[in-house]
């Protein structure tokens, strides 16, 4: 007998009907399979075909013969032009508290073509800009202080000429621009800028920073301060591929190869000896030349101008004046630096009230990282300084605000285990929309027996400051808001100057390991009563009274020195004789302490921080409700006066002779600035904008995009985006098609 297994089959196993409808079903799926694998070859080919003919026209050697770096689109279609390259040299000369302070930016063109550079770069909030220099070679051209639109205007005129010249103008009062105009292929100018300043003294520490990048600023929808072009400030730029743009221009992509060198050095003479001196953020090499003086340099050279340089000493122990007076004459008119130190409040005797403190936080996106840790450390050591008879509230905010609670409640053990979970929880990301926030702090009125206390803490990474400003100066009534900076280039303007707007003091952590002392100083000072009502009383010489600026003087918290300047008309230093007397009251307590103004310290710079504080205060009319034009006149005509930069007036540089020939055009093209330390570019820009690093461009790549058109993508190793949607797309086609037809087998199987 055969055996059965000889003549069995796969038919013989399986119904005729399942084995037909599974070979059907194999044949579907394998000619699916083909149909998809089709459209991918067909979609890459189509992706790819471009790049590839254009490097298949492109000799091999192309990408070595031209040098990698920032390349921008030229107004000819067969070349990319090369931004200008930057470096800067800073040397600052410190006089006791007056500090000189000379910044030079050398501009490199390094490309075929006649260029205009424009930088946008920072300064002190508070620094006095009197001085421009052009140097081309060995030819220096002094600037000259114009009405803003005259100087815009000199400037456009001599560039369209050919001429050389350069431009200084002032976007915000720490915000600047430099533009240079017709660099020659391969040559280098120098931009000289010379700015006075003073140095800061609080708890017997002085310090002095110098600011090195502007970092990037959100610009609410709506608000007064939007780009040209009505998009955010926070926006991709066109035409320079793997950056971001503000309102202030373009941000280089930390993976951008090409740095903005920066060298600095220090001269300090503090007057008294010295207990000790460091830089916090900086490594430095410190000489010291004898008890007082010192000489401070990078220890390092060159570093990016990514965060702000702050340079702290200490006087030895007694040695720290209880008051000084920097004075200098000018046109017959005496100009004076006060500072004063008033003695120390009794701690033991200060019944303090009860507190409603508000802690606002910004978790936006400029946030992420290093900042966000130092935010939320500072939060919670307030938190751990808050007593049973307080009552506080956590506000967050970034595109949008919210709170732990609906309003203040009680400082116990439970609601502030509470905060402190809810400050653990919180993450940076999304838009800087600060106002929403400050209005829900300030909102509510200090109640009667009660301190209301504001501690915002931010980067302070927005450009519409004005709005904020009167939002502060309208809302405050007995509140008092203290600012808190935080991260590697706080926008110290805003810091400042909503802090003298909220009554309160600045203080800035640019470190985690400096949250808990910087912290306790503060919250300190919120203990204390604020030293208020402070006056001056002048010898009888003085008939019309000395020019006193900031007026009236502001409060004053523990540590805090009395600072101001004035301006005595018509009498020289020699005149100066008998007594200033400063008063003030702390609680129900009076004060007042002499200073004698035979023992002057001469020291330049005095007219132009006086002067400087005097546009200040004009400008600070706006809350009073004087108008726009008023204010101008007065600003624009002491900054004449002073030869200082101002939102109302320039400084420009020309060179009377023309360089660029006739026949040559001129590009001006933005230098891109450095993101600051610790910044996370795709929380700040969002991850759209992060392109692959853009190297030299062969020229018929360049022609396969229009000028004004995103930025040129190149082939990149990792899968393209548009092939993931092309295969996307050809597996769910082949997807459907086997399942309609998988359904008309199944009606066929059941009919059969």
């Amino acid at each position: 007998m055969p055996h059965v297994t000889d003549n069995l089959t796969f038919t013989g196993v399986f119904p005729p009907r399942t084995v037909a409808f599974c070979r059907s079903a194999v044949a579907t799926v394998l000619a699916t399979l083909c149909l998809a694998v089709l459209l991918l070859l067909l979609g890459g080919l189509f992706v790819l075909a471009p790049t590839r003919i254009s490097f298949a026209q492109t000799p091999q050697n192309t990408a070595e013969a031209v040098p990698a770096g920032l390349f921008f689109h030229a107004d000819r279609e067969e070349a990319a032009l090369e931004a200008p390259l930057l470096k800067s040299e800073v040397q600052i000369a410190v006089n006791g508290t007056v500090a000189r302070v000379k910044l030079r930016q050398h501009f490199l063109n390094p490309s075929t073509a006649w260029v205009e550079g424009v930088y946008v770069f920072p300064l002190p909030e508070r620094s006095a800009v009197d001085r421009l220099i052009l140097w081309v070679g060995e030819k220096r051209i002094k600037g000259q202080i114009l009405e803003r639109a005259q100087a815009r205007k000199a400037y456009d005129t001599a560039a369209a000429k050919g001429q050389r010249a350069s431009l200084l103008s002032s976007e915000r009062p720490n915000v600047f621009t430099t533009s240079v105009a017709n660099i020659g292929p391969g040559q280098e100018v120098v931009v000289e800028i010379e700015y006075q300043d003073a140095a800061r003294f609080d708890d017997g520490l002085y310090s002095l920073r110098f600011p090195m990048v502007v970092a990037p600023r959100y610009s609410p929808p709506g608000s007064l301060e939007m780009a040209q072009d009505g998009a955010t400030a926070l926006a991709p730029v066109r035409g320079t591929p793997g950056r971001g743009r503000d309102l202030f221009g373009p941000v280089r992509h930390p993976d951008d190869p090409v740095p903005s060198p920066l060298s600095l050095s220090v001269a300090l003479d503090a007057g008294v000896p010295l207990a000790g001196i460091e830089s916090p953020y900086h490594a430095v090499n410190i000489l010291e030349t004898d008890a007082r003086r010192r000489l401070v340099t990078l220890a390092d050279g060159p570093v990016p101008a990514n965060r702000d340089f702050v340079l702290e000493w200490r006087p030895a122990l007694g040695g720290a004046p209880l008051a000084s007076v920097f004075a200098q004459e000018v046109a017959g008119d005496s100009f004076l630096l006060v500072t004063l130190l008033p003695p120390a409040g009794d701690r033991e005797a200060v019944v303090r009230p009860p507190r409603d403190v508000i802690l606002v936080i910004d978790t936006s996106g400029s946030m992420h990282g290093a900042s966000m840790a130092q935010a939320k450390t500072a939060v919670l050591r307030a938190l751990a300084g808050l007593r049973p008879e307080d009552r506080f509230n956590v506000i967050r905010f970034a595109s949008g605000t919210s709170s732990l609670f609906g309003d203040v409640r009680a400082a116990s053990a439970q609601n502030l285990r509470r905060g402190a979970r809810f400050v653990e929880t919180l993450k940076a990301e999304g838009g800087t929309q600060m106002m929403p926030a400050l209005i829900k702090a300030l909102a509510k009125p200090a109640q009667v027996g009660r301190l209301r206390q504001v501690l915002f803490l931010t980067d302070g990474a927005v450009s519409n400051e004005a709005e904020l400003f009167e939002i502060i100066a309208g809302l405050l009534g007995e509140t008092r808001l203290f600012t808190v900076g935080i991260g590697s280039a706080p926008n110290s303007y805003f810091m400042r100057k909503a802090s003298e707007l909220g009554h309160g003091s600045f203080t800035h952590i640019g470190k985690v390991e400096e949250v808990a002392a910087r912290m306790d100083s503060l919250l300190s000072k919120l203990e204390q009563a604020a030293l208020t009502g402070l006056t001056t009383a002048w010898p009888v010489w003085a008939e019309t009274g000395p020019e006193i600026y900031p007026s009236p003087l502001p409060d004053l918290y523990d540590g805090e020195p009395v600072s101001f300047t004035a301006r005595v008309p018509g009498m020289g230093l020699a005149a100066l004789k008998g007594a200033l007397t400063l008063g003030g009251q702390r609680g129900d307590q009076g004060w007042s302490t002499p200073l004698a103004l035979d023992s002057l310290h001469p020291a330049e710079g005095v007219a132009a921080i006086w002067a400087r504080a005097k546009i200040a205060q004009i400008e600070d009319g706006v809350f009073a409700g004087i108008d726009e034009e008023t204010r101008r006149a007065a600003a624009l005509k002491v900054a004449l006066d002073h030869r200082l930069v101002t939102k109302y007036s320039s400084l420009v540089a020309i060179d009377p002779d023309p360089v660029r020939p006739d026949d040559a055009a001129l590009h001006s093209q933005d230098i891109p600035r450095a993101l600051p330390a610790g910044w996370d570019f795709d929380h700040v820009f969002g991850a759209q904008v992060k392109e692959m690093k853009l190297r030299a461009l062969p020229a018929p790549l360049l022609k396969t995009a229009p000028f004004d058109s995103a930025p040129i993508s190149l082939p990149q190793t990792a899968t393209p985006a548009a092939l993931h949607a092309l295969a996307a797309l050809a597996l769910v086609c082949g997807g459907l098609y086997v399942l309609l037809l998988s359904r008309r087998l199944g009606r066929a199987h059941g009919r059969g």
